[in-house]
């Protein structure tokens, strides 16, 4: 008998509706405090409770839901290269983070995951890592103040 969604659904309830009684139960032991005054077991509290209740409601999703296949994890057959590239991606995203800077890095690895990736024109894969780089500059080091590289050109 196949496995369907709803009981994969299922596993992922339990395992979730313990990681949030394990929160939950493990700040009762600090102080959580109140909602003018949080303790430092106010977040994990919350979080856990917050975590069952969601878990609680996949559940009873999945037991509506009975009978559904399992869609395959990647929909197309070479969909595991794309994963593959995006990651190799994101680990030369962090090899040339500090040489380049932030804003020249972001402008670069959104470019090659809008163009190479998800295809896109020229034209296209330049305006969004344009834009997605700047929105992230402005954002980040701007708007948090985040100490992020600035490479060698400073910018």
């Amino acid at each position: 008998m196949p496995k369907t969604q709803s009981w994969y659904d299922r596993i992922a309830a339990l395992f979730f509706f313990g990681v949030g009684l394990f929160f939950a139960l493990y700040a009762r032991r600090v102080e959580i405090g109140s909602w003018n005054e949080p303790g430092p077991g106010f977040l994990p509290f919350w979080a856990g409770t917050t975590l069952c209740v969601m878990a609680v409601g996949l559940f009873v999703g999945s037991l509506r839901r009975a009978g559904t296949l399992v869609p395959p994890f990647f929909p197309q057959i070479d969909s595991w290269k794309r994963v593959l590239v995006t990651f190799l991606a994101m680990v030369v995203y962090m090899q040339i983070l500090n040489l380049v800077g932030f804003t020249i890095a972001t402008f670069i690895f959104v470019g090659f995951l809008v163009k190479f990736i998800f295809p896109q024109t020229w034209t296209r894969s330049i305006i969004v890592a344009a834009f997605s780089a700047l929105c992230a500059r402005l954002l980040f080091i701007n708007l948090l103040k985040t100490q992020l590289p600035r490479g060698f050109v400073g910018f």
